[in-house]
């Protein structure tokens, strides 16, 4: 709680300083050039540092430099002359969400990563924040504790762990409804100049447009304070319309395996939290789960017991013996089963599932509680 007060009393640092007049600021035009100003410029620089060390000690980065050097790729890609100067950082956060501070920094969030579909997609997303920092977004935004969404993210730092509060943290650095349009159009000439094909840019938002309306949540968190999410499909589709189209950027084959560890490690972060319902908005889409490994049915296997609607326990029984068939050596798979043969009353098929597990599995961290059911099990089954 104490770590959680000092990131809270930081954000209320951040929120309650001098707002800034609105004035146009000359954008910056390559990394050596990239520096504050003005003293108000240096005082947002200031706030976005505490707020990268505040990340740095928040056990919150997702740690995977190949992943990591991918993106950083696409943003390089996109603002050549800045390279080096525009930074990226993962986030383990499920959340949908991407965000930019006033220093370079710019991060996204695995769950945001695992929607896309291509590399055009990314970069879509990955433009328009570049565009916050070289047009200093950050410096003309104005921001007040009145402002609710400030007052519910300086509320949920206090009382929800690290990650929740760092989905919160990116609604600080929201910005006005020109800024936001000024990103999308200018980063949509990177995008161009690019050589990305701009018709996946309307894509990503009709995408996640879908998503939003089946969790019948009102908007991501990426979009919360961005242009309504139908305005943004609106804008991507007017501009791509206005393209000749082409580029690169489509293939799914690529994307996926960039960011197949990601998808894993998000729907396992998905479930831990609970969220059932949007694993399976992506686990019951049939060409998503094709892009994934063998035995991803495990992980449709575990969103249907822990959604626990009528009937999801025998579907969850159908998608753990899936994962089985086409993968046979992954434990999980087996010590799930195990768990729903047990539940539904057939003691000696789940007694045979836990010792696969235990056999595939000989050193693993729940190895008693797993042997605790086998035993359950067993004298259920009338076996010794």
């Amino acid at each position: 709680m104490r770590t959680q007060w000092r990131i809270g009393l930081a954000a209320l640092a951040m929120l309650a300083g001098a707002a800034l007049a609105a004035t146009r600021l000359t954008p910056f035009s390559s990394g050596s050039v990239a520096v504050p100003a003005s003293e108000d410029e240096r005082r947002v620089w200031s706030q976005a540092e505490q707020l990268n060390e505040l990340i740095a000690r928040g056990n919150v980065i997702y740690t995977d430099p190949t992943l990591t050097a991918y993106v950083q790729g696409v943003i390089d890609r996109l603002y050549p002359e800045f390279k080096g100067t525009i930074r990226i950082t993962l986030l383990k956060a499920p959340d949908l969400n991407a965000f930019a501070v006033p220093d370079g920094h710019i991060y996204v969030n695995i769950g945001l990563l695992a929607r896309f579909q291509n590399e055009a997609q990314l970069a879509t997303v990955m433009a328009h924040e570049g565009i916050h920092f070289t047009n200093r977004h950050g410096t003309l935004s104005q921001k007040s504790l009145k402002d609710n969404a400030a007052l519910a993210t300086f509320g949920s730092m206090l009382g929800i762990p690290i990650l929740p509060q760092l989905v919160a943290v990116s609604s600080m650095f929201g910005f006005s409804r020109e800024l936001e349009t000024e990103a999308d159009q200018a980063g949509f000439q990177r995008l161009t100049q690019a050589g990305y094909d701009v018709r996946e840019a309307p894509r990503v938002f009709e995408h996640l447009a879908r998503e939003v309306k089946a969790e019948d949540i009102k908007e991501p968190y990426f979009f919360a304070t961005h242009p309504k999410l139908q305005d943004r499909v609106d804008n991507m589709t007017r501009l791509s319309s206005q393209s000749v189209g082409g580029g690169d950027g489509t293939s799914r084959a690529d994307y996926a395996r960039a960011v197949q560890h990601a998808r894993l490690d998000n729907f396992e972060n998905m479930l831990s939290m609970g969220r059932a319902k949007q694993a399976l908005i992506m686990l019951e889409d049939a060409g998503h789960v094709s892009e994934l490994p063998a035995h991803a049915p495990y992980y449709l296997g575990e969103a249907y017991r822990l959604r626990g609607n009528q009937g999801d326990l025998d579907r969850a029984e159908a998608a753990y013996r899936r994962a089985i068939e086409a993968a046979a050596e992954f434990p999980p798979s087996h010590r799930a089963l195990g768990l729903v043969l047990l539940k539904t009353e057939r003691p000696i098929d789940a007694a045979a599932s836990f010792e696969r597990y235990l056999a595939l599995a000989p050193d693993a961290a729940d190895r008693k509680y797993v042997e605790s059911y086998l035993r359950i099990a067993r004298k259920k089954g009338g076996t010794p």
